[in-house]
């Protein structure tokens, strides 16, 4: 249930760090927003505190995404492989080790793809095509927004797909949600009894805030204060490294 409240700081990472499970998201959470999807930036720093991450935790580091396990292995390179892997809400997914598992893309998916890239030539917008989705990007062009959630959601009901609005964006997808891959992951030996902490900056990462309350653990909202399941809040993505860096700190020197 979202409640309006104002987001307190992170603490600083109790001595149970230990028993926890760390879900994080990717755009806005880990890394910048940019005006372009494949715009943004992966520093050697984060790919670093990746690492650290796995070796800190493992089998208890997952990245859950909007992205598809493709992209985000593009991006990311062999450090993607050492930790779990959600991709396309949640419709791909991978542990370290294990080849990914993943649904074959329906047809209606292409269709839908190439109503919206057509879209998206008419209304100047920017056009991403996905595994398992596709999306509309309005952020340079944010008078466009009614319009392009009007196409989207034409799109979604015509191939009986999901409609997913996040910041200034729509996308159209196959079924999935962030919720159900922090659920499934937790049922692996790695994740088995910890604490999830869900990290995440969308309305797209509610459903992994709430579902990592009802295993035990908490939400935390990276970015500007709004309605949320978040239990913890942390100013953005350098706020969010940051307190990575403490917690693996404290495990350290435990």
């Amino acid at each position: 249930m979202l409640a309006n409240l104002d987001m307190p700081d992170l603490p600083p990472p109790p001595p149970d760090l230990c028993d926890a499970s760390l879900f994080l998201d990717f755009d806005g959470t880990l890394v910048e927003l940019a005006p372009h999807p494949d715009a943004v930036e992966v520093t050697q720093g984060l790919l670093a505190r990746l690492d650290r991450l796995a070796a800190a935790l493992p089998g208890r580091v997952a990245i859950v995404s909007g992205r598809s396990l493709a992209q985000l292995d593009a991006m990311l390179g062999d450090g993607g492989r050492r930790i779990a892997m959600a991709g396309s809400h949640g419709a791909e997914r991978r542990v370290p080790g294990d080849p990914h598992a993943a649904s074959e893309p329906p047809a209606a998916l292409a269709r839908a793809a190439d109503a919206l890239a057509a879209a998206a030539e008419r209304l100047g917008l920017v056009f991403e095509r996905k595994t398992f989705g596709a999306a509309l990007h309005y952020r340079q062009r944010p008078d466009a927004e009614a319009e392009a959630r009007q196409v989207a959601a034409a799109v979604a009901q015509t191939h009986a797909l999901v409609l997913q609005h996040g910041k200034m964006m729509v996308e159209v997808r196959e079924r999935g949600s962030k919720g159900e891959a922090v659920h499934a992951l937790l049922e692996g030996a790695a994740m088995a009894g910890t604490r999830p902490l869900f990290f995440g900056d969308d309305v797209t990462d509610e459903d992994g805030f709430a579902a990592a309350a009802e295993r035990g653990g908490a939400g935390v909202l990276v970015g500007a204060s709004r309605d949320t399941a978040a239990r913890f809040g942390l100013a953005g993505p350098a706020a969010l490294l940051d307190w990575l860096d403490r917690a693996m700190d404290g495990m350290e020197h435990a």
